[in-house]
């Protein structure tokens, strides 16, 4: 979810670094809605089309004949157009809110073979419907049809694919302000949306060229990356920002597939087995081509809510086995994701001898809107496809691996030659005129300032030439170990070096008046595939079983707690390890860790049969406890999907499973203790089409040995009142320790399916989330032996997960103003435990909230 939040920030700074703001852009809106019915009998008409004349504006009617309209661009006529009625024009007063209803009359040659208009007498039924016997059909012979059918023992093809980034949705009046006179250069690049009629100035793009391998037995499809490059800001934060948020809007469309993944959601197809029940099929016209007879199909969700699409498709008849020769599909504003204004996907296929039915036109537009009325970002993507060649076997080990897709070590460094011999079109003027346009920009002290802004805003550091200071968020916390704390830290950036980074940080706590502080280097051989060294020390206060990954401990909005945080140690910690990945998927770490834990001034390492003081103060204390630990982890994410950003990386979730697998020894030469730990977590994202999506972690740990209660499993728990995924969220600090245990955490995301018919809620836009976790776990008897005087006495709130499971349960609503979420969750065991957190006096719940924008 953190990526989320990011990659929706940089989002905003994508539309900040030309435009300063949203709210420079104010214009008069045009909003028309009304109702198509027809003139004789009064029912409404679907999928009519609503067009504004001598404007690419448009829409379609839905299955009760309504529409809508809201533009800027609207001219001062709308028109109402289907197949069997004559078109009727009607004026409009630009600028305004107004209802506009068409009457259509029907012509003679209005289409016979099914009634399309939408009778509320009559219940839409499956059964003897022309239409949905036409889809089953498609249905039927749609594996057949698909390009890589059975009877196809090889094929490879090259394959150009191309990712265009527009900002939109300006006016003219926008673009002569004084506070733009810098960005001129942008605005000779100005054109018209055949979408949507919004202008729009192309600022990035994103080319591939690859080669397609596949083979049907054993089944194997590899795409070779020969060529990467994305024109335009890829070396800014912008760059950067861009390439985290446009990946999420999904990967390439299969229309035979029975779920096409999109911003984020799992769109079903309308040639899924699914589809029946999903949507509405309606056969809206016929027409012959090349002899053959083609019904247009179109379709539309029974529900606007769901996620899925309206749109139509061109079906033959039984001659060509029912093969959908094109298709339109596009996404209703009214479907619960955020941002989204209007996405359109074509497919055009054709037919080879030798093949059968190919994809020979695939494009894809989104239009992104993150206010009502302000900028917006248009994303085009367009793939073609030539030079197939059929049933040449390759070596083996072209189709063998575990990834798909294979990423050249060259793709990146390609020459302008390559790029022209490679592309199937050649770029317009107004793309070749980015790379220009992106190196004036860059130089401008406008953009650089503002960069720097939203860098700040969206990242807590602030640039100072190489330097990045920050974070703003730890500059200032408390915990009841060090009192208030005071932090100053910064890190070096790509005007420093673009392999070192150097990091670090100096604080001070006013109760313990202690200093402490930390030290980072690394350097990157290589970031994709990746290849670093890292060297860090650091000393400073430790909190058992306070493990986030979306921030720092010492973020000052953790300092809110329900309980003291007194439970903190004291830690010195040497860090080395060397990262290789051997191929995207594949890491090996090679780690090791030395350190000193010592007591603070709220807890003592006591150690087992110490004799106490009159005043009750122990007498035999461990103090420092000291280990160095050597950790192998190995990582296996097959077809996993990332942005590489100037340094870090961002994990693009998919449904492919992820592993990561420890094993770490402490040897008794170099260490107070010796252990051997093993750890394996499993993560995997299911998707469930209209049903929403279930992320789901499970986790195991053992230890073999015996060792003093920090370096024993300390459960993740949360006392803080923010909801944290991988955290037990109703779980004290230093609640439950074990030596080895078992965990899972499920959460689902039901993507408005829930609300969407709960009044107010699907307005909102509001979407029900649930989740449950679970742990077990034990101590072994080494690990209990209260005569081992190597061993400290456990804290008096830690206990063991000996008798049952500690688990909880919660349910929330999110996308709050598309920005919130909040929780109630409830502790189902372990109720009498101390410090169970209580909601209105009753034990074992609590509402916890985050902050989670996402499509």
């Amino acid at each position: 979810m953190k990526t989320s939040l990011r990659t929706y920030l940089y989002f905003a700074l994508t539309l900040l670094l030309v435009s300063f703001s949203a709210s420079m852009v104010r214009a008069q809106y045009t909003f028309v809605s009304g109702t198509v019915t027809d003139a004789k009998t009064g029912e409404p008409l679907p999928f009519v089309n609503i067009s504004f004349v001598n404007k690419n504006i448009g829409t379609t009617t839905d299955l009760n004949g309504y529409y809508e309209i809201k533009t800027q661009w609207a001219s001062d006529k709308l028109r109402a157009s289907f197949v069997g009625y004559k078109p009727q024009e009607r004026m409009i007063q630009p600028g305004e809110k107004q209802e506009v209803n068409f009457e259509l009359k029907q012509t003679a040659e209005q289409l016979k073979e099914v009634e399309i208009k939408a009778d509320k007498k009559k219940r839409y039924r499956n059964k003897d419907n022309p239409a949905v016997i036409l889809i089953r059909n498609v249905l039927k012979y749609r594996d057949q049809n698909r390009m890589n059918s059975e009877n196809l023992e090889y094929l490879e093809y090259n394959k150009y694919t191309k990712d265009e980034y527009d900002l939109n949705n300006f006016t003219d009046k926008w673009t002569k302000r004084n506070s733009l006179r810098s960005f001129k250069i942008a605005f000779q690049y100005i054109d018209t949306s055949d979408m949507n009629g919004k202008p729009y100035i192309p600022i990035l793009i994103k080319e591939k060229v690859s080669k397609v391998y596949y083979r049907s037995d054993p089944e194997s499809e590899k795409e070779v990356v020969k060529g990467l490059k994305l024109s335009g800001f890829e070396n800014s934060v912008f760059g950067e920002g861009v390439s985290q948020f446009l990946d999420k809007l999904g990967s390439e469309v299969d229309i035979y597939d029975n779920t096409i993944d999109l911003l984020d959601k799992s769109f079903t197809s309308p040639i899924s087995g699914l589809g029946p029940n999903v949507y509405r099929y309606y056969i809206t016209d016929s027409m012959m081509i090349d002899g053959v007879k083609f019904k247009e199909l179109s379709f539309i969700p029974r529900d606007p809510q769901l996620v899925a699409f309206t749109g139509k498709m061109l079906v033959g008849d039984s001659t060509l086995n029912y093969v959908v020769k094109e298709i339109e599909m596009n996404v209703d504003s009214r479907i619960n994701i955020n941002f989204l204004e209007d996405l359109r996907i074509n497919q055009e296929f054709t037919y080879h001898d030798s093949i059968g039915w190919i994809l020979t036109k695939d494009k894809m537009t989104v239009d992104i809107q993150p206010a009502d009325e302000g900028l917006g970002l248009y994303n085009t993507k367009t793939v073609s496809y030539d030079d197939f060649i059929i049933n040449k076997p390759r070596p083996d080990d072209i189709y063998s691996g575990l990834n798909n897709e294979v990423i050249a070590d060259s793709a990146t460094d390609r020459d302008d030659e390559f790029w022209k011999e490679m592309r199937h079109d050649t770029l317009t003027d107004q793309e070749e005129g980015i790379y220009q346009m992106a190196d004036t920009i860059q130089s401008l002290p406008e953009f650089k300032t503002v960069a720097n802004v939203g860098e700040f805003l969206l990242s807590g550091y602030t640039k100072a030439g190489p330097i990045d200071i920050g974070p703003i968020t730890s500059f200032m916390s408390y915990n009841d170990v060090e009192g208030i704390r005071f932090r100053v830290g910064g890190r070096t950036n790509l005007n420093f070096h673009e392999n070192w980074r150097f990091e670090g940080y100096g604080a001070y706590g006013l109760n313990d008046e202690r200093w402490k502080y930390s030290g980072t280097a690394e350097y990157y051989f290589s970031k994709t595939p990746l290849t670093k060294l890292h060297l860090s020390y650091t000393d400073d206060v430790y909190q058992p079983g306070f493990d986030v990954n979306w921030s720092d401990n010492d973020n000052i909005f953790l300092s809110l707690r329900r309980g003291p945080a007194d439970n903190m140690l004291y830690q010195q910690k040497w860090t080395a390890y060397f990262q290789k990945e051997w191929f995207i998927g594949l890491q090996n770490t090679f780690r090791v860790d030395n350190k000193n834990l010592m007591s603070s001034a709220f807890n003592d390492f006591v150690q087992f049969g110490s004799d106490y003081t009159p005043q009750g103060d122990p007498i035999d204390k461990i103090e420092p406890i000291n280990v160095t630990e050597l950790t192998l982890r190995t990582r296996l994410a097959i077809n996993e999907k990332f942005v590489q950003g100037r340094f870090a990386r961002s994990q693009i979730k998919t449904t492919a499973p992820v592993f990561t697998f420890d094993y770490t020894y402490s040897p008794p030469q170099i260490s107070d203790y010796e252990y051997h730990k093993l750890y394996l977590s499993i993560t995997k994202r299911f998707k469930l089409g209209i049903f929403g999506f279930s992320d789901v972690e499970i986790e195991g740990n053992k230890i073999f040995g015996a060792v003093p209660y920090p370096l024993l499993v300390i459960h993740r728990g949360n006392e803080t009142f923010t909801y944290d995924d991988r955290s037990f969220n109703l779980m004290n600090f230093v609640e439950f320790g074990s030596d080895q245990s078992a965990s899972i955490m499920v959460q689902h995301h039901f993507n408005g399916l829930l609300t969407s018919n709960v009044p107010f809620m699907d307005r909102l836009k509001w979407r029900a989330v649930v989740s449950a976790k679970a742990v077990m776990g034990s101590l072994s008897d080494a690990n209990t032996d209260t005569t081992n005087t190597d061993l400290v006495v456990l804290p008096e709130e830690m206990g063991t997960l000996e008798r049952k499971p500690y688990v909880e349960v919660s349910a929330g609503i999110e996308n709050i103003l598309k920005l919130f979420r909040f929780d109630i969750v409830k502790r189902l065991t372990y109720l009498d435990n101390e410090g169970v957190s209580e909601l209105w006096g009753v034990k074992g719940y609590g509402i916890r909230g985050k902050i989670q924008i996402s499509f």
